[in-house]
């Protein structure tokens, strides 16, 4: 407490060292004017009332006096009460604009070298009244800054576990990590087994007049076909879709490519109709046993599915065929007595005849496929393309040789070893 007064007391004293009141013109003024009213006292001692007028006298130089002493006291105590108002308080007092810096007028004591301890702390000197503009740094600043800083210890981290010992390696001997290798993918993916089901997406259709087009005509009689000449009716001839089953065993040459071939089964029919008088009606079958060769090459993965090109050719052989034919007219149907009478008897009614096809068929293809797998290594697999037909001019017509452009569509399922 004691060392605020002293600094208060310092700085009413470095701030009221060189002030001087000015008083009023006025107050001089009524003072002069009250020192001019009042006689001058002259020295008379043989005057009887001399001592009355000295008395007199002496009474209002007193009262003079005491006017001038209350005067000047209370000029003083306004200028004191003034200056206080005025002076600003604590931190918000005035700072020159320029770079000086205010001190006290006690001295900076010097700063001592001491060890801090518990008992005996360092004392550092503070300086106050420090323009914020000023680049000087104190030598509290400069004594905080030579103080060693402790830093703080980082936390540990976690030690990698160490590898197993093997056996017969000493444990301090220094062992290199272990680097995981990716297995090598091989560019083969191996064998793969499927079985698939296809069928034409179109038939054939043939109209003809007479029966030229009949599958019978070789077991017919010369007599009957002239009569169908001479009738000239429309025949006509269907080709159906034929139908496959395959079993097709395939071997990757790369990771993209593979080699594939197998058994193909196909059942083609045909029938004719006819508006003839003679009521004919004729089926025709062939069951081929082909084998394909195809290269499969895998383009594209959309997801878990595989898109490929599958391009390659068959060659296919009948091995079995036949044909029926079946007649429905009767003696009656005809005007002509005697020719009717001839056919009934000559002419067979119904017919039933084995047939082979004497050169294999030959073919190419060109097919988009999808597979995706729906458990493990089963896959489930689809194809639709174009199979071109070549003719190679067999006795019996199938849709090979009159339709040689064929679409078909294929599912299977496949497994892979």
């Amino acid at each position: 407490m004691a060392g605020e007064n002293d600094k208060i007391k310092d700085l009413f004293s470095s701030k009221l060292k060189d002030f001087e009141s000015d008083v009023p013109a006025s107050v001089w003024g009524g003072v002069d004017q009250l020192l001019s009213q009042q006689p001058t006292p002259t020295a008379d001692p043989s005057s009887s009332g001399s001592s009355s007028a000295a008395g007199s006298s002496a009474a209002t130089a007193a009262k003079t006096s005491l006017l001038k002493t209350v005067l000047i006291t209370l000029g003083v105590a306004v200028a004191v009460v003034t200056g206080v108002i005025l002076i600003p308080e604590g931190e918000d007092a005035a700072i020159p604009e320029d770079n000086t810096i205010i001190i006290t007028e006690e001295p900076i004591p010097e700063v001592v070298d001491t060890v801090a301890t518990e008992e005996s702390p360092v004392i550092l000197p503070a300086i106050k009244y420090l323009n914020k503009k000023t680049d000087s740094v104190s030598p509290a600043k400069e004594e905080t800054q030579e103080e060693p800083v402790i830093p703080e210890e980082p936390a540990r981290k976690k030690e990698p576990e160490k590898p197993a010992v093997k056996e017969g390696i000493p444990s301090d001997t220094p062992t290199q990590p272990a680097i995981a290798e990716l297995p090598k993918r091989s560019k083969a993916k191996g064998l793969s087994l499927s079985a698939s089901a296809s069928a034409g997406l179109l038939s054939e259709n043939i109209n003809q007049n007479g029966g030229g087009i009949l599958f019978s005509r070789g077991a017919r009689s010369k007599e009957f076909t002239d009569a169908l000449n001479k009738e000239n009716k429309g025949f006509g001839l269907q080709h159906k879709q034929p139908l496959s089953f395959g079993l097709k065993i395939s071997k990757g040459l790369t990771s993209n490519l593979s080699l594939e071939t197998g058994i193909v089964y196909t059942y083609l029919s045909s029938e004719i109709t006819s508006s003839s008088i003679f009521d004919i009606y004729e089926t025709q079958t062939f069951h081929y046993l082909g084998i394909p060769v195809s290269l499969n090459y895998t383009f594209y993965k959309l997801g878990k599915a595989d898109l490929y090109l599958s391009a390659g050719g068959m060659v296919q052989k009948d091995i079995r065929g036949k044909y029926e034919s079946s007649m429905g007219f009767s003696k009656m149907d005809l005007e002509d007595r005697a020719f009717a009478f001839q056919l009934y008897h000559s002419e067979p009614y119904f017919i039933r005849e084995s047939i082979e096809q004497t050169k294999p068929q030959f073919s190419t293809h060109l097919k988009l496929g999808i597979a995706y797998p729906i458990y493990k290594k089963l896959y489930l697999y689809g194809t639709i393309g174009g199979a071109y037909y070549f003719d190679v001019h067999n006795k019996y017509p199938t849709i090979f040789s009159d339709r040689k452009v064929q679409l078909d569509l294929n599912l299977g399922i496949k497994f892979n070893f």
